[in-house]
């Protein structure tokens, strides 16, 4: 498959996002409190470097998708936990931790 850069992944490259950032949304708490991604909470919004959250905030990220079938889970930039039923990584939040039961705006079918 052909990697297109879009537009947001110009944008969020031009933030010019510190990779510790990343490292730091890897290492924050995922509770794992259910399997099923309802309960878990993958992101504390208050250690979140301010780019970070600024990212999160433009493009309407929760920790709970309201919307039916549009999921983390389901995205094309969502990458599953290793260990199965805990917090993934999305692309577009720089490889930060994202809840597979989350959403936001740039929520794109997985191919």
């Amino acid at each position: 498959m052909q990697n297109k850069l879009t537009r947001r992944e110009i944008v969020r490259r031009g933030l010019g996002l510190p990779l510790a950032g990343g490292a730091l949304l890897t290492l924050s708490g995922c509770g794992d409190s259910g399997r099923n991604g309802n309960d878990l909470v993958c992101i504390d919004s208050d250690a979140l470097p301010s780019a970070e959250a600024s990212v999160r905030r433009s493009l309407g990220y929760t920790e709970s998708s309201g919307v039916p079938g549009q999921s983390c889970s389901g995205c094309d930039f969502f990458t599953a936990a290793s260990t199965g039923g805990g917090c993934g990584s999305c692309t577009i939040f720089d490889g930060g931790a994202v809840n597979p039961a989350g959403r936001c705006d740039s929520w794109s079918a997985d191919a």
